[in-house]
């Protein structure tokens, strides 16, 4: 009697185990599966130059906010202040600068680029 009870119980222990751990049964059954790691990008859109009198504009979407990527003549910039007529930009060698914006949607700058991952 006490050997069928010790089987027994090491059959269920095992039987536990592996319902637990998933070998059990498939590979998306249980709370322990594998989550592929979701890649986030930055929003990147196009921005382009506008002269308004004799100065340069920038024209910016909209909506354009912080942390969007903005796609300059031949480079890359991260928006890290939008105010009234001006925007903070970051480039890729981490030199900071100020440019007048005016806030226009076209057909040019409200297509959305495959940004860069975050």
């Amino acid at each position: 009697m006490m050997q069928s009870r010790r089987t027994l119980n090491g059959w269920l222990a095992a039987l536990a185990l592996l319902t637990v751990t998933g070998m059990g049964s498939s590979a998306e059954a249980g709370p322990w599966r594998r989550h592929r790691r979701r890649v986030r990008r930055r929003i990147r859109r196009r921005a382009f130059w506008r002269a308004v009198g004799v100065r340069p504009v920038l024209v910016v979407p909209l909506a354009v906010a912080v942390g969007w990527e903005l796609a300059l003549d031949n480079r890359v910039v991260v928006v890290k202040e939008v105010r009234e007529k001006e925007v903070v930009v970051t480039d890729s060698d981490g030199k900071t600068e100020t440019l007048e914006i005016a806030k226009e949607d076209s057909p040019d700058n409200t297509q959305e680029l495959e940004g860069s991952e975050i």
